[in-house]
This record gives structure tokens, C-alpha cells and sequence, in this order.
């Protein structure tokens, strides 16, 4: 039998399950999480996800586990309808955004265990190419949407990504309130296919893109994560006030134009890949115009020179 015909047997042989009624409970950059019973969880994949993939972040899961960081690790792969999804048990444990409406004090407690959740996984090394290198995913963002940015501005961006440590720091990738449970033993995080290794700074931007960058542009983006605009806006600024602590407003000010400069990048190439969406143009045309400006005033000038934009 060929690794093929071995691959339609076992994808057969998942059990089937249900959603209908669900309520959602988390939404992340490859799939969304309901719950499906009081005690179990299922993230259902986006359409297109394979099947290997899905067996990759069961392990990476599994990785992060072992390395102390809180998760839940997925024990049966299903299909829901023509996709597939993961369960993992998640005992005594809700949403952030639910814990967040509880009272108006839990959100300030959030954002401190948040931060601190942030710092744990921070405090993890890999080894050296254990994981993907987000600095180098970067760059190759940044390469896909080199045609859509002045030369100037592409230089500078070079310049700017190439000049951040390296470093093999765990990241999660894609740390926002909709990616984070609430537990009675603390804070756990799901969604771990965007873990990888860097600088600090690259989680940082994920956050500024979740709750200021996307939610500035279209507040959907907010409504999504279940949250205003206002209420968005004010987690990422504590979030960044929390992990940096004591410092001076100049350090503050240019690491939050770090992020977002490294954000929009992210942006640009995300959007460019999703065309069908209907805030695309408006989204990278925001971004365009945020990364001109901060990269001129991290420079001391505007940055200037025009590059015709790709078709």
C-alpha cells in the first residue's frame, strides 16, 4: 500500500463530531476553538490545513509542555464536516474574554498574569534550529511585499530587522486574549502552531498588531477578539507599561514603533495573501503609511523615494 493510499485510510477512520451549538472559545492564525463539552475543547482548522501540519502542532504541544510553558496538548485528531480538528481536555477553565466580563476589575488582572505568562515562555531557550526562526520569517515577509515599498523604505526595513538580536527565546506568535484560557491553576495558552524562536520584540509587535494596529484600521478586528476598540487599545498599551517596566519614555516610544514597523510588515504580507478580503487594500495602504512614518522618526528623517507597486 503506498504512503498515499495510507494517508485516505487513516483520515477515514477519524471519528466525526459536531460543533453545531458550540460556543466559540478561541480564534487563532490557522483555526478556531469551541467548546464541546464542559471539560473538552476542539480546534477546528481552517480549510486547507493538512493533515500533517495538524499532526505537527500536537507535538510542538507536546514540546512546550515538557518545557514548562502551560498548554493544553490535543489527545485525538476528528473531522468536523469537511475539516479537520483536535481535542484536548481543559479542566476548570474559560475564556479570557469571558473571565475579562466577569468584572470590571479582571481585565487589569489579566493583563498582569498575561504579561507574566509572557515572561514565562520568554524565560525558555531552544536549541538552535529546534524551532522556526521568526527573524527570519520575517525578512522573508519582507521580501514577498518588497515590490509594494519604496526602495528607501525596503533599505531601511532591512536594516532594521537585520539589527535584531539573535536570539532562540521561545515566542508564541500570535499572543492575544482569544489564544489564552483562563485556568484555576493560572493562565494556559492554546494554539501552539505559530510557536517559534527570536527577539522579544517580534512577540511584542504580535501584540501591538492584535489589539492597536488591526483594531485602528477596521474595529472588527476588535469584535473578533471579543472586545471594543478602547478596551483593545488599553491591553496592548498595559501590556507594553508590564513588560518593559521602569523605563525612560524614549526607550518605551521606540520599541512600540519597533513593533508596529515589524507588525505591518506582517500585515502587509498577511493581507496580500488574503486579496479577498474586504478591508485588504485599506490594511496595507495603513500599514504603508505607518512604517514611512516611524521609520522616519527612528531615523531623524522622512524616509523617502517611491517604488512602483507590483501587479
Amino acid at each position: 500500500m503506498s504512503g498515499t493510499d495510507g494517508n485516505t485510510k487513516k483520515e477515514k477512520e477519524l471519528r466525526e463530531i459536531s460543533i453545531t451549538d458550540c460556543p466559540e472559545i478561541g480564534r487563532g492564525a490557522h483555526g478556531i476553538v469551541y467548546r464541546i463539552a464542559p471539560d473538552m475543547l476542539v480546534k477546528v482548522y481552517y480549510p486547507g490545513i493538512s493533515l500533517d501540519r495538524i499532526k505537527m502542532e500536537r507535538e510542538l504541544a507536546k514540546w512546550a509542555f515538557v518545557k514548562g510553558i502551560p498548554t493544553a496538548i490535543p489527545f485525538d485528531i476528528v473531522r468536523v464536516g469537511e475539516q479537520y480538528g483536535t481535542v484536548f481536555e481543559l479542566l476548570d477553565a474559560t475564556s479570557s474574554v469571558d473571565y475579562i466580563g466577569e468584572a470590571h476589575e479582571n481585565l487589569d488582572e489579566f493583563i498582569r498574569q498575561s504579561v507574566e505568562l509572557m515572561k514565562q515562555v520568554h524565560a525558555v531557550e531552544a536549541e538552535r534550529g529546534e524551532l522556526p526562526d521568526m527573524k527570519r520569517q520575517t525578512m522573508g515577509w519582507l521580501e514577498k511585499v518588497k515590490g509594494k515599498l519604496p526602495d528607501e523604505l525596503f533599505d531601511r526595513l532591512c536594516v532594521l530587522v537585520n539589527e535584531v538580536p539573535d536570539r532562540w527565546t521561545i515566542l508564541h506568535a500570535d499572543f492575544h486574549l482569544k489564544n489564552i484560557m483562563v485556568a484555576k491553576e493560572g493562565l494556559m495558552l492554546i494554539d501552539m502552531d505559530t510557536l517559534c524562536t527570536g527577539d522579544p520584540i517580534f512577540e511584542l509587535s504580535t501584540v501591538y498588531v492584535s489589539y492597536r494596529q488591526f483594531p485602528s484600521i477596521d474595529p472588527m478586528a476588535a469584535e473578533i477578539l471579543g472586545i471594543d476598540v478602547e478596551t483593545a487599545a488599553y491591553i496592548a498599551d498595559r501590556t507594553f507599561e508590564l513588560y518593559l517596566g521602569e523605563t525612560d519614555r524614549k526607550t518605551m516610544e521606540d520599541t512600540v514603533r519597533k513593533a508596529r514597523i515589524l507588525g505591518c510588515v506582517r500585515i502587509i504580507d498577511y493581507m496580500d495573501r488574503h486579496r479577498d478580503h474586504p478591508a485588504t487594500e485599506m490594511c496595507i495602504g495603513r500599514c504603508l503609511q505607518d512604517l514611512t512614518k516611524d521609520l522616519g522618526e527612528l531615523c531623524g528623517k522622512s524616509a523617502g523615494g517611491h517604488r512602483e507597486t507590483a501587479e
